[in-house]
């Protein structure tokens, strides 16, 4: 690009005056065209052929213009006489500059019409410069919007090229501009992508040719520049996007851990921020972590303990002057609900156990399975048909009387053939059934009762809660039981029959029936009437 183009600030450089006279060595010493030039003239009568030779010749033609704010435009016309050239141009400390292409036009003005220039930006140092056509004449330029509030912006500052070389720990941002004016610039804070940019305190640049340097700034899209001229600034932000180095956290038990990924020499540090302290405010003390490991990406890992929930952790870099301070706040409400979960996970196990534990005992005491209840031992030593078939009308009459599916069991406790075999050896597998599903043994006594070994081995065989005594009155008496079944709960047959289904837990037709206050249900009448008779028959054949 051509030296002209390349003019950055010029320190103390200010607009030329109207009238000033430009002196250019060569025609093709600019890049934005052929520039005019002032030279001797060589023929004294072209100056005469002038109009009013004198005065017009140091002053240079008259012209007025219009600027046309909606068309980009500033129109010019003149006052009748010879046709004049005019053009737009940029004003510098020694030359007025042609605009650029395609804005770098000329064109020629007679009496009576006019000319529409366009121009790119509206900009103080924009000037109007007119000259006749001939070579030997003196231009006249008017630059009048150095006092215009509008020249200084939203077009000067489009008009400004911004080129970002900031690099490591130094902010530095290149200025192109198209007008000869010494900025001011510093250093401000966005909190947000589109949150205006806050000034912080002593954070002035150091310029020098055009080129803005700020040392030890940490590096973050939402540091920027901000240039100011008069009473107009603008703001400019680093043109990289990401940010030198990032942080994540991570909870675990009673700490923090602070995962920071660099590429470069940085120390970090953090510390808590109470609630209320604002955002930029911590509390002691300050936990810091240095990266010197070279340039390589490299992932760095600092662990504070946590000192109360709802606080969050500051962090930033504290090897610069200006660092962007990361605010966290540690979600610790997934541990909150972590240890929710925790004890709802215990009361439910408890309120398991205790319904797997009511469940088998409702089901070991009622119903052990579907269609399956509490069964009935039923133990005799008859040895007499007779007797057999009380024993089994006995059985039957318990079984429509306790209802539900009960089992009633019957089985010899002793024998001749049983007697020859062991002291009851089937009753100690009896028992394991009769103990899994909580029922009843009832001893059907009579006076051909077992002799004392193998009711000693009954005894231990039996559960005791769950073991009832019952006895036909027409074959045996009380005083006939044995001393070591006394203590047994007993039942005299049939006469206490309604006693004795209440305490092997009959079904609800019994007790609705009332049974015991007044006759027996219907359902039990034929029952008790063979139940009579049978006992009679055994009696008559026992005597």
């Amino acid at each position: 690009m051509p030296a002209s183009a390349q003019r950055k600030l010029l320190s103390g450089c200010c607009l030329s005056e109207k009238g000033h006279h430009i002196s250019v060595p060569s025609p093709d010493s600019s890049h934005k065209g052929q520039r005019s030039k002032r030279t001797q003239p060589s023929d004294p009568g072209a100056v005469e052929e002038l109009p009013r030779q004198g005065s017009q010749k140091h002053k240079g033609p008259e012209f007025s213009f219009d600027l046309l704010p909606e068309a980009r435009a500033i129109r010019v016309s003149v006052p009748p006489g010879h046709e004049v050239s005019v053009r737009l141009c940029h004003q510098w400390a020694l030359e007025c500059e042609d605009l650029s292409s395609p804005f770098d036009v000329k064109k020629i003005v007679s009496w009576g019409r006019t000319a529409d220039l366009p121009y790119e930006f509206l900009l103080p140092c924009l000037c109007i410069e007119a000259s006749y056509l001939q070579e030997d004449t003196v231009r006249r330029k008017k630059c009048p919007f150095q006092s215009w509030p509008e020249a200084y912006g939203s077009d000067f500052w489009k008009s400004v090229h911004f080129t970002d070389h900031s690099q490591h720990s130094q902010m530095v941002m290149a200025l192109t501009l198209r007008c000869p004016l010494k900025l001011e610039a510093s250093l401000c804070q966005k909190q947000g992508w589109h949150t205006l940019c806050e000034d912080l305190p002593n954070a002035t640049a150091q310029e020098s040719d055009g080129w803005y340097v700020l040392e030890k700034v940490d590096l973050h899209p939402h540091f920027c520049f901000k240039f100011s001229f008069r009473n107009s600034s603008h703001v400019e932000c680093p043109h990289q996007t990401a940010p030198s180095w990032n942080v994540s956290m991570d909870t675990q038990a009673q700490q923090l851990i602070l995962h920071f990924f660099t590429r470069m020499h940085a120390t970090f540090s953090a510390a808590w921020s109470p609630p209320g302290l604002g955002q930029d405010s911590w509390a002691p003390p300050v936990y810091s972590i240095s990266q010197t490991q070279g340039s390589s990406s490299v992932t760095l890992d600092l662990i504070i303990p946590f000192l109360r929930p709802g606080g969050c952790v500051l962090v930033w870099r504290s090897d610069v002057r200006f660092a962007w301070k990361h605010l966290l706040c540690p979600d610790v409400s997934h541990r909150r609900l972590g240890l929710l979960v925790l004890a709802l996970l215990a009361l439910t196990t408890l309120l398991g156990i205790v319904l797997v534990l009511t469940c088998r005992r409702l089901l070991s005491g009622r119903v052990t399975g579907p269609g399956r209840a509490r069964p009935v031992l039923l133990l005799h030593a008859a040895d007499s048909d007779a007797q057999r078939r009380l024993v089994g009308a006995l059985a039957e009459l318990l079984r429509i009387a306790l209802g539900g599916g009960r089992d009633v069991i019957v089985d010899l406790w002793e024998g001749t053939r049983v007697a020859r075999v062991g002291p009851l050896p089937w009753l100690w597998a009896a028992r394991a059934r009769v103990v899994r599903e909580r029922g009843t043994v009832l001893l059907l006594w009579s006076r051909a009762g077992p002799r004392p070994a193998p009711l000693r081995a009954l005894l231990r065989a039996a559960p005791r809660p769950l073991l009832l005594l019952a006895y036909f009155s027409r074959l045996g008496v009380q005083g006939d039981i044995p001393p070591s079944l006394r203590a047994l709960p007993r039942y005299r047959l049939l006469r206490d029959l309604p006693r004795l289904l209440r305490a092997l837990d009959a079904g609800p037709s019994i007790h609705e029936a009332g049974w015991g206050r007044l006759s027996p249900p219907p359902c039990l009448r034929g029952r008790l009437e063979l139940c009579r008779r049978l006992e009679l028959e055994a009696a008559t054949l026992a005597h």
